[in-house]
Protein backbone atom coordinates (compact mmCIF):
# COMPACT_ATOMS: atom_id res chain seq x y z
CA UNK A 1 0.00 0.00 0.00
CA UNK A 2 1.10 3.55 -1.09
CA UNK A 3 0.89 6.33 0.60
CA UNK A 4 0.32 10.17 -1.08
CA UNK A 5 -0.93 13.60 -0.12
CA UNK A 6 -3.25 13.41 -2.83
CA UNK A 7 -5.02 10.60 -4.98
CA UNK A 8 -7.11 12.11 -7.98
CA UNK A 9 -9.10 9.79 -9.66
CA UNK A 10 -9.40 10.96 -13.78
CA UNK A 11 -6.90 12.37 -16.07
CA UNK A 12 -8.65 14.44 -18.55
CA UNK A 13 -7.42 18.22 -18.32
CA UNK A 14 -9.59 18.37 -14.82
CA UNK A 15 -8.03 15.69 -13.40
CA UNK A 16 -4.31 16.80 -14.46
CA UNK A 17 -4.76 20.59 -13.83
CA UNK A 18 -5.72 19.75 -9.86
CA UNK A 19 -2.74 17.31 -10.13
CA UNK A 20 -0.35 19.72 -11.66
CA UNK A 21 -1.23 22.38 -8.95
CA UNK A 22 -0.80 19.85 -6.43
CA UNK A 23 2.94 18.37 -7.19
CA UNK A 24 3.58 22.38 -7.93
CA UNK A 25 3.23 22.77 -4.51
CA UNK A 26 5.35 20.10 -3.19
CA UNK A 27 2.88 17.29 -2.81
CA UNK A 28 3.17 13.57 -3.57
CA UNK A 29 0.61 13.40 -6.16
CA UNK A 30 -1.10 10.20 -7.96
CA UNK A 31 -3.46 10.37 -10.74
CA UNK A 32 -5.49 6.73 -11.49
CA UNK A 33 -6.90 6.83 -15.23
CA UNK A 34 -9.24 3.66 -16.19
CA UNK A 35 -8.02 3.84 -19.82
CA UNK A 36 -4.45 3.32 -20.77
CA UNK A 37 -4.03 7.49 -21.80
CA UNK A 38 -4.40 10.41 -20.65
CA UNK A 39 -6.07 13.42 -21.84
CA UNK A 40 -9.85 12.57 -21.66
CA UNK A 41 -11.82 14.78 -23.70
CA UNK A 42 -8.48 16.23 -24.79
CA UNK A 43 -7.81 13.96 -27.34
CA UNK A 44 -5.23 13.84 -29.98
CA UNK A 45 -5.84 11.15 -32.57
CA UNK A 46 -2.31 10.64 -34.26
CA UNK A 47 -2.32 8.69 -37.51
CA UNK A 48 0.22 5.36 -36.92
CA UNK A 49 -0.11 4.32 -40.54
CA UNK A 50 -0.96 5.56 -43.86
CA UNK A 51 -0.67 9.14 -42.79
CA UNK A 52 2.37 9.14 -40.55
CA UNK A 53 2.30 12.10 -38.22
CA UNK A 54 -1.15 13.15 -38.95
CA UNK A 55 -3.29 13.99 -36.11
CA UNK A 56 -6.50 14.95 -35.81
CA UNK A 57 -8.73 16.41 -32.56
CA UNK A 58 -11.69 13.93 -31.13
CA UNK A 59 -12.63 16.31 -28.38
CA UNK A 60 -11.15 19.85 -27.63
CA UNK A 61 -10.64 21.63 -30.74
CA UNK A 62 -9.05 24.59 -30.12
CA UNK A 63 -7.84 27.44 -27.45
CA UNK A 64 -7.81 31.12 -27.02
CA UNK A 65 -5.95 33.79 -25.25
CA UNK A 66 -9.22 34.25 -23.16
CA UNK A 67 -8.01 30.78 -21.66
CA UNK A 68 -5.90 32.95 -18.88
CA UNK A 69 -5.75 29.77 -16.33
CA UNK A 70 -4.70 27.50 -18.83
CA UNK A 71 -2.15 29.31 -20.14
CA UNK A 72 -0.28 29.61 -16.98
CA UNK A 73 -0.38 25.75 -16.84
CA UNK A 74 1.36 25.83 -20.70
CA UNK A 75 4.12 28.85 -19.24
CA UNK A 76 4.70 26.43 -16.31
CA UNK A 77 5.35 23.42 -18.71
CA UNK A 78 7.65 25.80 -21.02
CA UNK A 79 5.25 24.97 -24.05
CA UNK A 80 4.45 28.56 -24.70
CA UNK A 81 6.53 29.33 -27.71
CA UNK A 82 4.86 26.17 -29.12
CA UNK A 83 1.74 27.33 -29.45
CA UNK A 84 0.68 27.75 -33.30
CA UNK A 85 -1.72 29.90 -35.26
CA UNK A 86 -4.76 28.67 -36.56
CA UNK A 87 -5.06 29.48 -39.98
CA UNK A 88 -8.81 31.59 -40.77
CA UNK A 89 -11.11 29.01 -43.09
CA UNK A 90 -14.99 29.68 -42.96
CA UNK A 91 -17.65 27.73 -41.50
CA UNK A 92 -20.71 26.37 -43.32
CA UNK A 93 -24.29 25.18 -42.74
CA UNK A 94 -24.91 21.87 -44.25
CA UNK A 95 -28.54 22.49 -45.77
CA UNK A 96 -29.83 19.70 -47.84
CA UNK A 97 -26.51 17.78 -48.66
CA UNK A 98 -25.40 21.72 -49.83
CA UNK A 99 -22.50 23.66 -47.75
CA UNK A 100 -23.88 27.34 -47.51
CA UNK A 101 -22.62 30.37 -46.01
CA UNK A 102 -24.20 31.23 -42.66
CA UNK A 103 -25.09 34.35 -43.63
CA UNK A 104 -27.08 33.42 -46.70
CA UNK A 105 -29.60 31.36 -43.89
CA UNK A 106 -30.35 34.15 -42.12
CA UNK A 107 -33.40 36.78 -42.01
CA UNK A 108 -31.47 40.23 -41.78
CA UNK A 109 -34.62 42.09 -41.10
CA UNK A 110 -35.43 40.16 -38.01
CA UNK A 111 -32.06 40.23 -36.98
CA UNK A 112 -32.03 44.43 -37.05
CA UNK A 113 -35.45 44.64 -35.71
CA UNK A 114 -34.72 41.81 -32.80
CA UNK A 115 -30.31 42.40 -32.03
CA UNK A 116 -31.14 46.03 -29.76
CA UNK A 117 -32.69 44.07 -27.56
CA UNK A 118 -29.06 42.92 -26.23
CA UNK A 119 -28.44 45.95 -24.62
CA UNK A 120 -31.48 45.15 -22.38
CA UNK A 121 -31.71 41.53 -21.83
CA UNK A 122 -30.22 39.58 -18.85
CA UNK A 123 -28.89 35.99 -19.03
CA UNK A 124 -29.08 35.81 -15.61
CA UNK A 125 -32.06 32.55 -14.94
CA UNK A 126 -32.34 32.60 -19.08
CA UNK A 127 -32.21 29.17 -21.31
CA UNK A 128 -30.46 29.60 -24.52
CA UNK A 129 -33.66 29.87 -26.16
CA UNK A 130 -35.68 32.11 -24.28
CA UNK A 131 -32.68 34.58 -24.10
CA UNK A 132 -31.03 34.41 -27.87
CA UNK A 133 -34.13 33.47 -29.88
CA UNK A 134 -35.25 37.22 -28.20
CA UNK A 135 -31.79 38.51 -29.48
CA UNK A 136 -31.73 37.07 -33.46
CA UNK A 137 -35.54 36.52 -33.61
CA UNK A 138 -37.55 33.33 -33.13
CA UNK A 139 -37.00 32.13 -37.22
CA UNK A 140 -33.38 33.13 -36.98
CA UNK A 141 -33.15 30.93 -33.80
CA UNK A 142 -35.15 28.11 -35.16
CA UNK A 143 -33.49 28.01 -38.72
CA UNK A 144 -29.84 28.46 -37.83
CA UNK A 145 -29.18 29.57 -34.48
CA UNK A 146 -30.47 26.45 -32.76
CA UNK A 147 -28.39 24.34 -34.58
CA UNK A 148 -25.06 26.31 -34.13
CA UNK A 149 -25.67 26.07 -30.48
CA UNK A 150 -25.97 22.51 -30.70
CA UNK A 151 -22.63 22.02 -32.15
CA UNK A 152 -20.63 23.77 -29.09
CA UNK A 153 -21.77 20.73 -26.87
CA UNK A 154 -22.66 18.52 -29.07
CA UNK A 155 -26.48 18.34 -27.87
CA UNK A 156 -29.45 19.72 -28.61
CA UNK A 157 -28.48 22.87 -26.32
CA UNK A 158 -31.75 25.28 -26.20
CA UNK A 159 -32.89 24.18 -22.61
CA UNK A 160 -28.78 25.34 -21.49
CA UNK A 161 -28.48 28.02 -19.18
CA UNK A 162 -27.80 31.07 -21.53
CA UNK A 163 -24.66 31.95 -19.53
CA UNK A 164 -22.90 29.24 -19.64
CA UNK A 165 -21.80 28.48 -23.21
CA UNK A 166 -20.16 31.47 -24.00
CA UNK A 167 -18.27 33.65 -20.73
CA UNK A 168 -16.97 37.01 -21.38
CA UNK A 169 -13.35 36.41 -20.05
CA UNK A 170 -10.40 39.08 -20.79
CA UNK A 171 -8.14 38.17 -23.39
CA UNK A 172 -4.24 38.20 -23.68
CA UNK A 173 -2.97 40.19 -26.34
CA UNK A 174 0.63 38.50 -25.97
CA UNK A 175 -0.88 35.48 -27.13
CA UNK A 176 -2.09 34.13 -30.33
CA UNK A 177 -6.07 34.38 -30.29
CA UNK A 178 -7.08 31.06 -31.54
CA UNK A 179 -4.27 28.32 -30.88
CA UNK A 180 -3.10 24.57 -30.69
CA UNK A 181 0.04 23.23 -30.89
CA UNK A 182 2.10 21.08 -33.54
CA UNK A 183 1.42 17.78 -32.53
CA UNK A 184 -2.42 19.10 -30.82
CA UNK A 185 -3.11 19.87 -27.76
CA UNK A 186 -2.90 16.68 -26.17
CA UNK A 187 0.31 17.35 -26.20
CA UNK A 188 -0.46 19.66 -22.91
CA UNK A 189 -1.86 16.84 -21.22
CA UNK A 190 0.74 14.60 -22.23
CA UNK A 191 3.31 16.90 -20.65
CA UNK A 192 1.27 17.53 -17.50
CA UNK A 193 1.41 13.64 -16.68
CA UNK A 194 4.86 13.36 -17.45
CA UNK A 195 6.29 16.32 -15.30
CA UNK A 196 7.80 15.36 -11.82
CA UNK A 197 5.79 14.71 -8.49
CA UNK A 198 3.07 13.53 -10.10
CA UNK A 199 2.74 9.38 -10.64
CA UNK A 200 0.29 8.00 -13.30
CA UNK A 201 -1.59 4.53 -12.35
CA UNK A 202 -3.28 4.13 -15.86
CA UNK A 203 -5.36 0.97 -17.40
CA UNK A 204 -7.23 0.25 -14.08
CA UNK A 205 -10.30 1.84 -12.71
CA UNK A 206 -10.85 3.30 -9.25
CA UNK A 207 -13.04 0.73 -7.94
CA UNK A 208 -13.90 1.96 -4.50
CA UNK A 209 -12.83 4.18 -1.87
CA UNK A 210 -13.46 4.04 1.76
CA UNK A 211 -12.56 6.60 4.14
CA UNK A 212 -10.50 6.88 7.47
CA UNK A 213 -10.47 8.70 10.21
CA UNK A 214 -8.41 11.41 8.42
CA UNK A 215 -7.04 9.73 4.69
CA UNK A 216 -9.13 8.01 2.44
CA UNK A 217 -7.91 4.42 0.88
CA UNK A 218 -7.94 3.98 -3.23
CA UNK A 219 -8.94 0.08 -4.38
CA UNK A 220 -8.45 -0.24 -7.56
CA UNK A 221 -9.48 -3.18 -10.21
CA UNK A 222 -6.50 -4.93 -10.44
CA UNK A 223 -5.72 -5.33 -7.18
CA UNK A 224 -3.79 -1.80 -6.16
CA UNK A 225 -4.41 -0.02 -2.96
CA UNK A 226 -3.65 3.56 -1.64
CA UNK A 227 -4.27 6.04 0.78
CA UNK A 228 -3.99 9.67 1.26
CA UNK A 229 -4.66 12.57 2.92
CA UNK A 230 -6.84 14.29 -0.20
CA UNK A 231 -9.31 12.53 -2.86
CA UNK A 232 -9.76 14.24 -5.70
CA UNK A 233 -12.69 13.11 -7.98
CA UNK A 234 -12.03 14.53 -11.87
CA UNK A 235 -14.66 11.76 -13.38
CA UNK A 236 -17.95 11.71 -14.94
CA UNK A 237 -20.76 12.87 -12.84
CA UNK A 238 -22.04 9.07 -13.06
CA UNK A 239 -18.85 7.64 -11.82
CA UNK A 240 -18.05 10.35 -8.99
CA UNK A 241 -21.43 9.49 -7.54
CA UNK A 242 -20.72 5.71 -7.42
CA UNK A 243 -17.34 6.17 -5.51
CA UNK A 244 -18.64 9.24 -3.40
CA UNK A 245 -21.77 6.84 -1.96
CA UNK A 246 -19.91 4.80 0.97
CA UNK A 247 -17.92 8.66 1.92
CA UNK A 248 -20.55 11.18 1.28
CA UNK A 249 -23.88 10.42 0.48
CA UNK A 250 -25.46 13.56 0.21
CA UNK A 251 -23.33 14.68 -2.68
CA UNK A 252 -24.30 11.47 -4.73
CA UNK A 253 -27.72 12.95 -4.12
CA UNK A 254 -27.05 16.30 -6.21
CA UNK A 255 -24.68 14.34 -8.59
CA UNK A 256 -26.95 12.21 -9.75
CA UNK A 257 -29.04 15.03 -10.63
CA UNK A 258 -26.58 16.17 -13.31
CA UNK A 259 -28.21 15.19 -16.45
CA UNK A 260 -25.59 13.70 -19.20
CA UNK A 261 -25.30 13.33 -23.20
CA UNK A 262 -22.91 10.50 -24.85
CA UNK A 263 -21.09 12.21 -28.17
CA UNK A 264 -20.37 9.50 -30.51
CA UNK A 265 -17.18 11.35 -32.75
CA UNK A 266 -15.48 9.38 -36.00
CA UNK A 267 -12.49 11.01 -37.25
CA UNK A 268 -11.13 10.07 -41.06
CA UNK A 269 -8.41 11.29 -42.83
CA UNK A 270 -7.92 11.26 -46.52
CA UNK A 271 -5.14 12.16 -49.24
CA UNK A 272 -5.74 16.13 -50.33
CA UNK A 273 -6.43 14.66 -54.09
CA UNK A 274 -9.45 13.07 -52.96
CA UNK A 275 -11.34 15.53 -51.62
CA UNK A 276 -13.25 18.48 -54.12
CA UNK A 277 -14.76 19.98 -50.55
CA UNK A 278 -13.87 23.69 -50.23
CA UNK A 279 -11.30 24.19 -47.15
CA UNK A 280 -13.32 24.69 -43.89
CA UNK A 281 -12.92 24.98 -40.63
CA UNK A 282 -16.31 23.56 -39.43
CA UNK A 283 -19.81 22.49 -41.06
CA UNK A 284 -22.65 22.57 -38.61
CA UNK A 285 -26.20 20.54 -40.52
CA UNK A 286 -29.42 21.92 -40.04
CA UNK A 287 -30.88 18.00 -39.50
CA UNK A 288 -28.88 15.44 -39.58
CA UNK A 289 -27.37 12.39 -37.59
CA UNK A 290 -24.76 14.29 -36.74
CA UNK A 291 -24.19 17.91 -34.83
CA UNK A 292 -21.13 19.00 -36.18
CA UNK A 293 -18.02 18.58 -38.64
CA UNK A 294 -14.59 20.37 -37.14
CA UNK A 295 -12.16 20.35 -39.65
CA UNK A 296 -8.22 20.04 -39.35
CA UNK A 297 -7.98 22.72 -42.63
CA UNK A 298 -7.22 24.95 -39.54
CA UNK A 299 -4.29 23.31 -39.78
CA UNK A 300 -2.86 22.88 -42.92
CA UNK A 301 -1.20 19.55 -43.93
CA UNK A 302 1.06 19.19 -47.25
CA UNK A 303 -0.71 15.69 -48.49
CA UNK A 304 -3.78 15.32 -45.89
CA UNK A 305 -7.11 16.64 -44.87
CA UNK A 306 -8.60 15.34 -41.33
CA UNK A 307 -12.56 15.65 -40.38
CA UNK A 308 -14.26 14.59 -36.96
CA UNK A 309 -17.75 13.99 -37.12
CA UNK A 310 -19.78 14.31 -33.77
CA UNK A 311 -22.73 11.94 -33.83
CA UNK A 312 -25.95 11.90 -32.04
CA UNK A 313 -25.88 8.65 -29.78
CA UNK A 314 -27.67 5.34 -30.33
CA UNK A 315 -28.73 6.55 -33.91
CA UNK A 316 -26.45 4.71 -36.68
CA UNK A 317 -23.61 2.22 -36.45
CA UNK A 318 -20.39 2.69 -37.69
CA UNK A 319 -21.08 1.62 -41.13
CA UNK A 320 -24.03 4.05 -41.60
CA UNK A 321 -21.80 6.77 -39.94
CA UNK A 322 -19.09 6.10 -42.71
CA UNK A 323 -21.83 6.14 -45.21
CA UNK A 324 -22.74 9.43 -44.36
CA UNK A 325 -19.35 10.68 -44.02
CA UNK A 326 -18.71 9.68 -47.37
CA UNK A 327 -21.96 11.35 -48.83
CA UNK A 328 -20.93 14.78 -46.59
CA UNK A 329 -17.52 14.47 -48.64
CA UNK A 330 -18.52 13.46 -51.59
CA UNK A 331 -16.11 10.64 -51.28
CA UNK A 332 -16.90 6.40 -51.86
CA UNK A 333 -17.07 5.01 -48.36
CA UNK A 334 -14.33 2.43 -49.79
CA UNK A 335 -12.04 5.91 -49.56
CA UNK A 336 -12.02 6.06 -46.23
CA UNK A 337 -8.93 3.76 -44.93
CA UNK A 338 -8.05 5.88 -42.23
CA UNK A 339 -10.44 6.28 -39.41
CA UNK A 340 -10.29 5.73 -35.95
CA UNK A 341 -13.08 6.89 -33.30
CA UNK A 342 -14.47 7.94 -29.68
CA UNK A 343 -17.07 8.16 -27.50
CA UNK A 344 -17.42 10.86 -24.74
CA UNK A 345 -20.34 11.75 -21.81
CA UNK A 346 -20.77 15.29 -21.55
CA UNK A 347 -23.20 16.96 -19.25
CA UNK A 348 -26.93 18.40 -20.04
CA UNK A 349 -26.98 21.84 -18.88
CA UNK A 350 -30.48 23.04 -17.32
CA UNK A 351 -31.15 26.36 -15.82
CA UNK A 352 -30.68 26.27 -12.37
CA UNK A 353 -27.20 24.40 -12.39
CA UNK A 354 -25.49 27.11 -10.27
CA UNK A 355 -27.55 26.64 -7.40
CA UNK A 356 -26.73 22.86 -7.79
CA UNK A 357 -22.94 23.82 -7.43
CA UNK A 358 -23.49 26.15 -4.98
CA UNK A 359 -25.10 23.28 -3.01
CA UNK A 360 -22.10 20.92 -3.91
CA UNK A 361 -19.57 23.62 -2.85
CA UNK A 362 -21.53 24.09 0.25
CA UNK A 363 -21.82 19.75 0.59
CA UNK A 364 -17.65 19.72 0.08
CA UNK A 365 -16.13 22.60 2.64
CA UNK A 366 -14.18 21.47 5.28
CA UNK A 367 -14.33 18.04 3.64
CA UNK A 368 -10.74 16.33 2.30
CA UNK A 369 -12.69 15.99 -1.24
CA UNK A 370 -12.02 18.09 -4.32
CA UNK A 371 -14.45 17.90 -7.28
CA UNK A 372 -13.44 19.19 -10.69
CA UNK A 373 -14.80 18.10 -14.10
CA UNK A 374 -16.14 19.65 -17.06
CA UNK A 375 -20.06 19.53 -15.70
CA UNK A 376 -19.59 22.09 -13.01
CA UNK A 377 -18.11 25.60 -14.27
CA UNK A 378 -18.75 24.64 -17.88
CA UNK A 379 -17.44 22.43 -20.60
CA UNK A 380 -14.70 24.85 -22.05
CA UNK A 381 -10.90 23.92 -21.11
CA UNK A 382 -10.90 26.83 -19.23
CA UNK A 383 -13.57 26.19 -17.18
CA UNK A 384 -12.36 22.37 -16.37
CA UNK A 385 -8.72 24.10 -14.91
CA UNK A 386 -10.71 26.94 -13.05
CA UNK A 387 -12.61 24.83 -11.34
CA UNK A 388 -9.53 22.36 -10.68
CA UNK A 389 -7.48 25.35 -9.78
CA UNK A 390 -10.85 26.94 -7.04
CA UNK A 391 -10.80 23.00 -5.29
CA UNK A 392 -6.76 23.33 -5.20
CA UNK A 393 -6.99 26.92 -3.51
CA UNK A 394 -9.62 25.31 -0.92
CA UNK A 395 -7.56 22.27 -0.23
CA UNK A 396 -4.30 24.73 0.46
CA UNK A 397 -6.45 26.85 2.81
CA UNK A 398 -7.31 23.65 4.69
CA UNK A 399 -3.62 22.34 4.88
CA UNK A 400 -2.31 25.98 5.53
CA UNK A 401 -4.77 25.99 8.70
CA UNK A 402 -3.77 22.47 9.84
CA UNK A 403 0.02 23.79 9.73
CA UNK A 404 -0.58 26.75 11.51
Amino acid sequence: MTKYDIVIIGAGISGLSLAHYAAGAGLRTLVVEKTKRVGGAVHTHRFEAGASGFWIELGAHTCYNSYAKFLEIVEDLAMIDQLMQRKRVPFRMLVEDRLRSIPSQLNFFELLVSVPRLFFLKKEGQSVESYYSRIVGKGNFDKVFTHLFAAVPSQRADDFPADILFKRRQRRKDVLKSFTLPNGLQSVTDAIASRSGIDMATGSAAAQIEAGARSFEVKTANGERYVADYIGLATSPVEGARLLRPVCPALVDELAQVRVATVETVGVALAKELLTVENIAGVVPTEDSFYSIVSRDTVPHDGYRGFTFHFKGDQLDLDAKLRRIAQVLRISSTQLELVTTKQNMVPSFRVGHEDRVKKIDSLLAGKQILLTGNYLRGMSIEDCVLRSASEFSRLKTQTDSITE
